[in-house]
Protein backbone atom coordinates (compact mmCIF):
# COMPACT_ATOMS: atom_id res chain seq x y z
CA UNK A 1 0.00 0.00 0.00
CA UNK A 2 3.17 2.25 0.90
CA UNK A 3 4.51 1.33 -2.75
CA UNK A 4 1.14 2.28 -3.84
CA UNK A 5 0.60 5.92 -2.69
CA UNK A 6 4.79 6.62 -3.24
CA UNK A 7 3.95 6.00 -6.79
CA UNK A 8 0.75 8.43 -6.80
CA UNK A 9 3.03 11.05 -5.31
CA UNK A 10 5.46 10.80 -7.28
CA UNK A 11 3.85 10.63 -10.30
CA UNK A 12 2.18 13.98 -11.45
CA UNK A 13 0.02 12.38 -14.72
CA UNK A 14 -1.29 9.85 -12.73
CA UNK A 15 -2.15 12.23 -10.03
CA UNK A 16 -4.55 14.65 -12.69
CA UNK A 17 -5.47 11.25 -14.44
CA UNK A 18 -7.40 10.00 -11.05
CA UNK A 19 -8.72 13.66 -10.60
CA UNK A 20 -9.87 14.05 -13.98
CA UNK A 21 -11.86 10.82 -13.30
CA UNK A 22 -13.26 11.58 -9.41
CA UNK A 23 -14.20 14.36 -11.23
CA UNK A 24 -15.91 12.44 -14.11
CA UNK A 25 -17.64 10.12 -11.56
CA UNK A 26 -19.03 13.41 -9.69
CA UNK A 27 -20.46 14.82 -12.57
CA UNK A 28 -22.41 11.64 -14.24
CA UNK A 29 -24.09 11.42 -10.72
CA UNK A 30 -24.98 14.45 -10.57
CA UNK A 31 -26.69 14.09 -14.46
CA UNK A 32 -27.99 10.84 -13.29
CA UNK A 33 -29.78 12.62 -11.00
CA UNK A 34 -33.74 13.02 -11.21
CA UNK A 35 -33.90 16.89 -10.31
CA UNK A 36 -37.56 17.23 -11.71
CA UNK A 37 -39.14 15.61 -8.37
CA UNK A 38 -37.07 18.39 -6.08
CA UNK A 39 -38.45 21.53 -8.31
CA UNK A 40 -40.75 22.02 -10.92
CA UNK A 41 -38.68 22.94 -13.91
CA UNK A 42 -41.74 22.47 -16.04
CA UNK A 43 -43.26 26.06 -17.20
CA UNK A 44 -46.65 27.35 -15.65
CA UNK A 45 -48.65 27.38 -19.04
CA UNK A 46 -47.88 23.23 -20.23
CA UNK A 47 -50.56 21.89 -23.11
CA UNK A 48 -51.67 18.03 -21.47
CA UNK A 49 -50.80 19.04 -17.77
CA UNK A 50 -52.87 17.49 -15.18
CA UNK A 51 -54.73 20.71 -14.82
CA UNK A 52 -55.88 20.26 -18.84
CA UNK A 53 -55.43 23.69 -19.35
CA UNK A 54 -54.88 24.76 -23.19
CA UNK A 55 -54.09 27.69 -24.10
CA UNK A 56 -54.75 28.66 -27.85
CA UNK A 57 -54.79 31.79 -29.50
CA UNK A 58 -58.90 32.25 -29.17
CA UNK A 59 -58.70 31.49 -25.14
CA UNK A 60 -55.26 34.18 -24.86
CA UNK A 61 -56.82 36.64 -27.06
CA UNK A 62 -60.29 36.21 -25.32
CA UNK A 63 -58.58 36.43 -21.80
CA UNK A 64 -56.83 39.43 -22.86
CA UNK A 65 -59.99 40.87 -23.61
CA UNK A 66 -61.93 39.97 -20.60
CA UNK A 67 -59.19 41.02 -18.88
CA UNK A 68 -59.07 44.82 -20.45
CA UNK A 69 -62.66 45.12 -20.16
CA UNK A 70 -62.74 44.45 -16.76
CA UNK A 71 -59.98 46.94 -15.80
CA UNK A 72 -61.21 49.91 -17.84
CA UNK A 73 -65.07 49.02 -16.08
CA UNK A 74 -63.34 49.82 -13.38
CA UNK A 75 -62.99 53.41 -14.51
CA UNK A 76 -65.33 56.06 -12.66
CA UNK A 77 -68.35 56.75 -14.66
CA UNK A 78 -67.96 54.07 -17.09
CA UNK A 79 -71.14 52.34 -17.66
CA UNK A 80 -69.89 49.13 -20.18
CA UNK A 81 -67.10 48.43 -21.86
CA UNK A 82 -66.29 46.28 -24.90
CA UNK A 83 -62.75 45.06 -26.15
CA UNK A 84 -61.90 43.35 -29.35
CA UNK A 85 -57.95 42.61 -29.75
CA UNK A 86 -56.45 41.54 -33.16
CA UNK A 87 -53.04 39.30 -33.51
CA UNK A 88 -50.84 38.57 -36.36
CA UNK A 89 -50.14 35.08 -36.10
CA UNK A 90 -50.64 32.00 -33.27
CA UNK A 91 -48.54 30.93 -30.85
CA UNK A 92 -46.20 28.75 -31.40
CA UNK A 93 -45.35 25.07 -29.44
CA UNK A 94 -42.12 23.55 -28.60
CA UNK A 95 -41.86 20.56 -26.99
CA UNK A 96 -39.82 20.56 -23.52
CA UNK A 97 -36.50 18.77 -23.81
CA UNK A 98 -34.20 16.97 -21.47
CA UNK A 99 -31.14 18.06 -23.27
CA UNK A 100 -27.52 16.35 -22.91
CA UNK A 101 -24.36 17.71 -23.96
CA UNK A 102 -21.07 16.55 -24.35
CA UNK A 103 -17.73 17.79 -25.69
CA UNK A 104 -14.61 15.62 -26.75
CA UNK A 105 -11.05 17.12 -27.62
CA UNK A 106 -8.38 14.63 -28.47
CA UNK A 107 -4.84 15.85 -29.83
CA UNK A 108 -3.10 13.57 -31.69
CA UNK A 109 0.97 14.07 -32.18
CA UNK A 110 1.88 12.13 -35.11
CA UNK A 111 6.08 10.69 -35.74
CA UNK A 112 7.13 14.29 -37.71
CA UNK A 113 5.74 15.90 -34.91
CA UNK A 114 2.99 17.61 -36.47
CA UNK A 115 -0.41 18.15 -33.94
CA UNK A 116 -3.69 17.24 -35.06
CA UNK A 117 -6.73 18.54 -32.59
CA UNK A 118 -10.33 16.50 -33.30
CA UNK A 119 -13.18 17.53 -31.59
CA UNK A 120 -16.43 16.61 -30.78
CA UNK A 121 -19.85 17.95 -29.62
CA UNK A 122 -22.63 15.54 -29.18
CA UNK A 123 -26.14 16.76 -28.39
CA UNK A 124 -29.57 14.02 -26.89
CA UNK A 125 -32.32 15.57 -26.61
CA UNK A 126 -35.50 13.45 -25.18
CA UNK A 127 -38.62 14.53 -25.36
CA UNK A 128 -39.85 15.26 -21.83
CA UNK A 129 -43.67 13.07 -21.60
CA UNK A 130 -46.35 14.25 -19.03
CA UNK A 131 -48.13 12.02 -16.57
CA UNK A 132 -50.47 11.11 -18.76
CA UNK A 133 -48.20 10.17 -21.51
CA UNK A 134 -48.29 12.81 -23.31
CA UNK A 135 -45.95 15.03 -24.79
CA UNK A 136 -44.83 17.98 -22.34
CA UNK A 137 -45.58 21.42 -24.67
CA UNK A 138 -44.94 25.29 -23.78
CA UNK A 139 -45.81 28.72 -24.96
CA UNK A 140 -42.50 29.94 -26.24
CA UNK A 141 -43.88 33.33 -27.97
CA UNK A 142 -47.55 34.73 -27.92
CA UNK A 143 -49.49 35.88 -31.00
CA UNK A 144 -48.29 39.69 -31.35
CA UNK A 145 -50.90 42.33 -31.16
CA UNK A 146 -51.77 44.42 -33.86
CA UNK A 147 -54.62 46.20 -33.58
CA UNK A 148 -57.26 46.53 -30.45
CA UNK A 149 -60.98 48.16 -30.42
CA UNK A 150 -62.43 49.50 -27.94
CA UNK A 151 -66.39 50.41 -27.67
CA UNK A 152 -66.97 52.39 -24.53
CA UNK A 153 -70.14 54.04 -22.68
CA UNK A 154 -68.96 56.65 -20.66
CA UNK A 155 -71.06 59.56 -18.56
CA UNK A 156 -68.27 61.47 -17.04
CA UNK A 157 -66.95 64.48 -17.58
CA UNK A 158 -63.36 63.91 -18.13
CA UNK A 159 -61.48 63.15 -21.47
CA UNK A 160 -62.38 59.46 -21.01
CA UNK A 161 -60.69 58.91 -25.17
CA UNK A 162 -56.99 59.96 -24.15
CA UNK A 163 -57.61 57.75 -20.75
CA UNK A 164 -58.53 54.93 -22.54
CA UNK A 165 -55.93 55.56 -25.27
CA UNK A 166 -53.30 55.78 -22.28
CA UNK A 167 -54.27 52.49 -20.89
CA UNK A 168 -54.57 50.69 -23.63
CA UNK A 169 -51.20 51.33 -24.86
CA UNK A 170 -49.36 51.17 -21.21
CA UNK A 171 -50.81 47.26 -20.37
CA UNK A 172 -50.31 46.06 -23.80
CA UNK A 173 -47.81 47.74 -24.87
CA UNK A 174 -48.78 48.31 -28.28
CA UNK A 175 -48.56 51.54 -30.60
CA UNK A 176 -51.04 54.47 -30.54
CA UNK A 177 -52.02 53.95 -34.24
CA UNK A 178 -53.07 50.58 -33.74
CA UNK A 179 -55.78 51.65 -31.05
CA UNK A 180 -59.13 52.69 -31.82
CA UNK A 181 -61.67 54.28 -29.18
CA UNK A 182 -65.10 54.27 -30.21
CA UNK A 183 -67.48 56.31 -27.57
CA UNK A 184 -71.44 55.10 -27.50
CA UNK A 185 -74.12 56.43 -25.60
CA UNK A 186 -76.66 53.45 -25.94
Amino acid sequence: MNNLLNMFKDNKNLKYAVNIFILLVIVSLILKLDTSKLTDATPSIVKGSNENLELTEENYVYSLEKRLEEILGKIESMEKVDVMIYTKKTPEMKPVYDENTSNETNIEISGDGTKREVKRETKQNQVIMGGNNQVVEKYYEYPEISGVLVVANYNGNKDIYAVLMNCVKTLLDINLNDIEIILSNK
